[in-house]
């Protein structure tokens, strides 16, 4: 018995390139009782994860009519001899899942939904959702909100869903030692609401001196330069406030975990519905105060963690900022909670995540 993991083609999966999905991926992989059964395929990259685990392919776009598809194509090539007792787990592309369902038999297949459902091809109507839960062995969702969307207008409760978090490998066993330091991690794209936090800062930063100011990312992981408008006047403007600001770029995200685990408070002010954020989850982990927008799935992540703000603009987020670093007994409270609260722990994450698996085996594999 084995298990295969289609990734999406823009997901690299390598340390200097990993982004979200890769990184659940790699993340699940490492506690799982799966381990040695499962196989990764994905694009080819000189230096992956886990290499003795992953196959990486050279999409062929031209020829199978887009990248995705060619992955997909290839996969099905290299694995038609194989031994069919197995389970097919697909990341984020239900169209794909809908041409595998019509390519290949006899194999249960489970889609991961990281995202909305209904923004996506192949999912974005309430019959195309039916079709999937009537051809999926299992659909899984990162959060409830999620679930949530996929299930809209559709009145049955399907037994083939699941809500499945992503999870965080803690680094220290004891809460950290903290710096004065604020800190964004993310794609420098509009909807993650970097040039909030640059507008929230320009007060902050006169009237709060000895702290330190910090943005990684850009607006593709793996990515060296700043390409779009939006990240070069974003980072252009955070430059302009003064000494005590840093930009680092794209981090891998061992060296991202390294600045995270000494920093005080995290900003996530996100304006769009974020599924349910890594980087929020590694502020938690690491005992950061977070400061979030109050949508998509940080409602339930950061309930009683975290302090969320509905409705997220730079004078708000300005507010709180202020009243965090001016009050260190309540900084301190927000730290405490956050490493006290936390229940995303990788090992009881990839736990449940077998569970799943298992029970899926057992209804379409085991011979009764």
């Amino acid at each position: 018995m084995k298990i295969d993991i289609i990734l999406p083609y823009k997901e690299i999966f390598s340390e200097n390139k990993a982004s979200a999905v890769s990184l659940t991926v790699k993340n699940s992989f490492e506690f799982s009782k799966f381990k040695k059964k499962i196989i990764i395929y994905g694009q080819h990259t000189n230096e992956p994860f886990y290499k003795k685990n992953f196959i990486g392919i050279k999409p062929r776009r031209i020829i199978h009519f887009g990248n995705n598809l060619s992955i997909v194509k290839q996969y099905i090539k290299l694995t038609k001899n194989n031994d069919n007792k197995k389970i097919i787990e697909i990341h984020n592309r239900p169209y794909l899942f809908n041409y595998l369902i019509n390519k290949i038999s006899n194999i249960p297949i489970v889609i991961y939904y990281h995202n909305d459902a209904t923004t996506m091809k192949g999912s974005k109507t309430v019959n195309e959702r039916k079709e999937i839960i009537k051809n999926a062995a299992g659909i899984v969702f990162v959060s409830e909100f999620i679930k949530k969307q996929f299930l809209k207008g559709i009145k049955s409760r399907p037994k083939n869903i699941y809500v499945l978090p992503n999870g965080i490998k803690r680094i220290s066993k004891k809460k950290p030692v903290k710096e004065k330091k604020v800190l964004f991690v993310g794609r420098l794209v509009e909807e993650k609401g970097a040039h909030i936090y640059v507008n929230s800062l320009v007060n902050i930063v006169k009237k709060f001196p000895d702290w330190k100011f910090i943005i990684i990312g850009t607006s593709k992981a793996g990515q060296k330069k700043l390409i779009t408008s939006y990240e070069k006047k974003t980072v252009d403007t955070f430059l302009r406030l003064g000494k005590r600001v840093k930009y680092y770029g794209f981090l891998p995200n061992s060296k991202v975990k390294q600045i995270m685990s000494k920093s005080s408070i995290l900003v996530v002010p996100s304006i769009w519905d974020d599924p349910f954020p890594l980087v929020a989850l590694e502020g938690l982990a690491t005992s950061q105060a977070v400061i979030a927008s109050s949508r998509g799935g940080l409602v339930e992540m950061l309930n009683n963690s975290g302090i969320l703000i509905k409705n997220i603009d730079s004078k708000k987020l300005e507010k709180k900022l202020y009243d965090l670093i001016k009050n260190r007994k309540k900084l301190l409270y927000y730290q405490n909670i956050a490493w006290k609260n936390f229940k995303y722990e990788q090992k009881i994450i990839s736990k449940k995540q077998d569970v799943i698996r298992q029970e899926i085996i057992n209804k379409y594999l085991v011979e009764k």
